[in-house]
């Protein structure tokens, strides 16, 4: 029985003092208030007699205060009940029509099962809808189908239409996140560049969990551009994007051989970087204004390559213009074919609305990569 008591204790305080929602503010205030009017009108006599040696005690819940301070501060309190049971219903009507999408991409083999849509906004009280698009290769070392994975990104897309179709786009949130190939995460991002709501999150390699895109910002910045020295005649050029990984120079060079590379860095790579929103924003800011910048010098077509964690390459296809910027064609990086960068997404543009996949063919000696 004693524990049972200061169990309810225990949850009675904190239920007090947590922070919650404006109707459970209300709600506290009120039941403050009244507690506290209770125990400040409180009676309390002594009457005390030096030759009968009598003591006599009385008490009472009633008279320490005005009546009219007492009807005043009641009223007010029971305001603040009904305001707070009326804001505590408005607020579970909004949150049963609002909808949580949560996107989780699987396109790499081996990665992980852990399903994605209750780990993620685990403060979001309304209604929780996964889009789970999987094209991972069945066998070890088998590479990923680039068709594949464009067919089942738009089924994705279509998917989550249907599921917003109808609903105040006030209601709807998108979490986007997964392990998959660079070019389908970062075509993933174009998708969801018009979306006011959209939430990243990331798997935590260290903590082997699924986390949202939170933390404090670390004041680390991206690099400035590092520009070759272009002809008149430079049209294409590939921008090598390190984040995570340094891009290899080798495997560059080989995939694009006679193409020039401009360079886009952090002072140093690291894996498992990046849970900052304001740092990636400010990297992908950067990427923007490197296209823009390349845009200026005559550029008209870029290979990026780009090694770099899931959710820094989403937010980076929001930041893609496809009414304005270049042409952009986005590559998988597979150590083991040749080349390197066997192929790649080109990103939907003003004149060219579909995504379509670019394929590298083994480059001659000395000549530039001839696609497919």
């Amino acid at each position: 029985m004693k524990n049972l008591f200061y169990e309810f204790c225990s949850r009675a305080i904190d239920w007090i003092f947590r922070v919650r929602t404006t109707g459970a503010l209300l709600l506290k205030g009120g039941l403050l208030l009244l507690i506290g009017i209770a125990a400040v009108d409180f009676a309390f006599q002594v009457n005390y007699r030096d030759k009968e040696s009598s003591l006599n005690l009385q008490f009472g819940t009633g008279g320490a205060l005005p009546d009219s301070i007492v009807y005043i501060v009641v009223g007010i309190a029971a305001l603040l009940l009904i305001s707070g049971i009326y804001v505590m219903w408005r607020d579970d009507r909004r949150e049963r029509r609002q909808l949580l999408i949560v996107v989780e991409v699987r396109g790499l083999h081996g990665t992980v099962d852990t399903p994605s849509v209750k780990a993620v906004k685990t403060k979001f009280r309304g209604n929780r809808h996964p889009v789970v698009v999987d094209f991972r290769p069945n066998r070890n070392g088998e590479l990923v189908n680039p068709e594949l994975m464009l067919s089942k990104i738009e089924g994705m897309k279509l998917t989550v239409d249907s599921l917003s179709q109808g609903r105040d786009k006030s209601d709807v949130f998108v979490a986007v996140g997964g392990i998959a190939a660079v070019p389908a995460m970062f075509l993933v991002g174009k998708i969801f560049e018009d979306e006011s709501h959209i939430h990243l999150y990331d798997w935590d390699r260290d903590l082997k969990c699924w986390k949202m895109i939170d933390r404090p910002d670390d004041g680390k910045r991206v690099l400035p551009l590092v520009v070759p020295t272009l002809s008149p005649a430079d049209t294409e050029i590939v921008l090598a994007v390190s984040a995570s990984y340094p891009v290899d120079d080798v495997s560059v060079g080989a995939a694009f051989p006679g193409l020039r590379v401009a360079r886009l860095s952090v002072d140093t790579p690291r894996v498992n970087s990046y849970w900052s929103e304001v740092a990636q924003q400010a990297f992908a800011a950067a990427f923007r204004d490197s296209i823009q910048q390349l845009m200026g010098l005559g550029i008209r077509r870029i290979h990026l390559v780009l090694a770099g964690p899931v959710s820094l390459v989403v937010r980076m296809g929001s930041m893609y213009d496809d009414r304005l910027h270049p042409e952009l064609i986005v590559y998988q990086y597979e150590k083991s074919s040749t080349p390197p960068y066997p192929w790649g997404v080109v990103m939907p543009t003003h004149g060219s609305p579909s995504p379509t996949i670019h394929k590298l063919k083994v480059p001659a000696a000395g000549a530039a990569d001839v696609g497919t």
